[in-house]
Formats: structure tokens, sequence, C-alpha cells
């Protein structure tokens, strides 16, 4: 069933437009529609970046994968950067 409603999300934008046209044939698309799709595409983008820049982990913290233990599941989680090793001379 949730690959049905995936489905009709996403085929649902064609749909309509794919209705508009037959409804009103030979019309050009308005600028305003032109413009407010393309704002639309230029927010949506932006703030896809900005979700994946917000949400990155710091880049010398280790992500600690879930484990099984006797009292039950650990989740997964990012521990701290183990200390450096020293080096030899």
């Amino acid at each position: 069933m949730p690959y049905l409603i995936e489905a009709i999300l996403f085929l649902a934008p064609f749909a309509l437009y794919a209705l508009w046209l037959r409804l009103n044939p030979g019309q050009a698309v308005g600028t305003h529609v032109i413009a407010l799709a393309v704002l639309g595409l230029t927010l949506s983008i932006g703030g896809a970046i900005w979700y994946g820049l917000s949400r990155g982990m710091d880049p010398n913290a280790v992500y600690v994968p879930p484990r099984a233990t006797e009292s039950g599941i650990v989740p997964g989680h990012v521990g701290p950067a183990p200390p450096p090793e020293p080096r030899p001379r």
C-alpha cells in the first residue's frame, strides 16, 4: 500500500499538467507559473543543501554501529573521536 501512495504522489503533478493541457488547448503556460516553478525548485534545492550541511557530523567523530547486548539492542550513535596515537620517535 505505501508504494501505491508514493506512486500516486509522484504521478499527480504529471496528471494535473496533462489535465490542464486538455482543458486549455493551445494556451501557453503563463510566465507567473514558470516563475513560481523555478522559485519552488530553487527553494527545494537550497533547502536540501542547507539540511545536508546542517546535519553533518564532526569529521573527527566515530560512528558506533548498533549492537545487541544481553539487556537489549543499543542503537547506533556518534561517539567522540579516539585520542590520537603517539607518534613513534
